[in-house]
């Protein structure tokens, strides 16, 4: 079979495909060819003198990071209709019943080379209410050796952020 046939096969196959959530070995399969668009929000609260943050844990069938705290964060997919629909998506996935007392707040992009491939990511906080479960939250400035790795800077962005609207 010649690579103009494959590339046919290929494409008349991802043609079949439903815009949206990917079975995870196609999603990882494309993702490492392409640059995927995330969108993280870091949930924070002021107690204290200190900045707590709430971090989820991975599934343990996660393919890079299984079982580890990660700043929550989704894919943009192509079946997502706006930002707040993606954040919404991710508020009821990564942290439902915590508290939150506004909109997400956008503070900067980064371009990184993660396990996957390349990713761009658009970092936000949002508020956390004084109300939150204080047993499920986190010091930014000590967190865990279990965090993701690259997440731990995108914590620190949304913290340092987060203090300087508060100041």
């Amino acid at each position: 079979m010649s690579a103009g046939s494959d590339h046919d096969e290929l494409c008349r196959l991802l043609n079949q495909l439903t815009p949206g959530l990917l079975p995870r070995d196609v999603f990882h399969a494309i993702a490492r060819l392409m640059v995927t668009t995330t969108y993280v929000v870091v949930p924070l609260l002021r107690r204290d003198g200190k900045i707590l943050t709430f971090l989820p844990r991975r599934g343990a069938d996660d393919l890079y990071y299984p079982s580890m705290l990660n700043a929550p964060g989704t894919v943009i997919r192509a079946s997502d209709e706006s930002l707040s629909a993606v954040y919404h998506r991710l508020a009821i996935s990564e942290f439902p019943g915590i508290p939150i007392k506004g909109d997400p707040v956008f503070v900067d992009r980064v371009y990184d080379l993660i396990v996957r491939g390349r990713e761009i990511s658009l970092i936000h906080w949002v508020e956390m209410s004084d109300t939150a479960d204080l047993t499920q939250l986190i010091d930014v400035d000590e967190l865990p050796g279990d965090v993701v790795p690259t997440d731990r800077a995108r914590i620190a962005m949304a913290a340092d952020d987060y203090r300087k609207r508060a100041a």
